[in-house]
């Protein structure tokens, strides 16, 4: 089972408002937030840590405190329990995806122009290939960069693992003897959003949340 969490930042909370949601996070947290220097990015880090809490009560799973989560050697934040996360932001979204079976990536972007040529060895000659064919080469490139983000994040090594030596044109790839399965999420418009798990999921529970 797959549930996934997403909100959006609109405009700026007032300073009580930001102290409420602070004291819903441990103290660790709070202070990663508040190192962030721009408002929408503490923002968006608070919110994050609370679409995990939303999707931890979605499954019943209350008795998981966010102070008990630990870093892998990527810093990959994890509980030490079957439960797997993972959160993604871009733009003014952030959306957190949480499973009871295997792990779990996710990565959302905004389409925005950028000049292709800087991203050449990210991709493989193969993905290149599609990428080039889409009617709209932006979101060609995101709907890779995307895809290609997450099963790296389901993986557990992030950009530690270049980029080009995983090819995601297909929708269910093999690294180090496991298979990861890709799967489009239609969030907002406007933006590009793709999951990775490791175990083969049905319907994604998907819940617009306010923060």
């Amino acid at each position: 089972m797959v549930i996934c969490c997403y909100s959006s930042i609109e405009n700026q909370w007032s300073g009580q408002d930001l102290s409420d949601k602070l004291a819903l996070l441990p103290g660790k947290l709070q202070d990663e937030a508040m190192r962030k220097r721009l408002w929408v990015d503490r923002q968006l880090s608070i919110s994050g840590k609370l679409l995990l809490k939303e999707v931890l009560h979605q499954f019943g799973m209350e008795q998981v405190s966010l102070s008990d989560l630990k870093y892998n050697s990527y810093h990959r934040p994890y509980f030490d329990t079957r439960f797997d996360f993972n959160i993604a932001h871009s733009g003014n979204i952030v959306i957190c995806c949480g499973t009871d079976n295997g792990k779990v990536g996710i990565d959302i972007e905004k389409i925005n122009p950028i000049e292709l040529s800087d991203y050449t060895d990210y991709f493989t000659p193969n993905e290149w290939g599609i990428i080039r064919n889409y009617p709209n080469q932006f979101d060609g490139f995101y709907d890779f960069w995307t895809r290609k983000e997450a099963v790296l994040k389901a993986i557990g090594t992030g950009f530690h693992t270049p980029l080009s030596s995983v090819d995601v044109a297909n929708n269910t790839i093999a690294y180090d003897g496991i298979s990861y399965h890709i799967q489009k999420l239609d969030v907002v418009k406007g933006y590009q959003c793709h999951m990775a798990t490791s175990e083969k999921t049905g319907n994604v529970k998907l819940l617009s949340v306010n923060i």
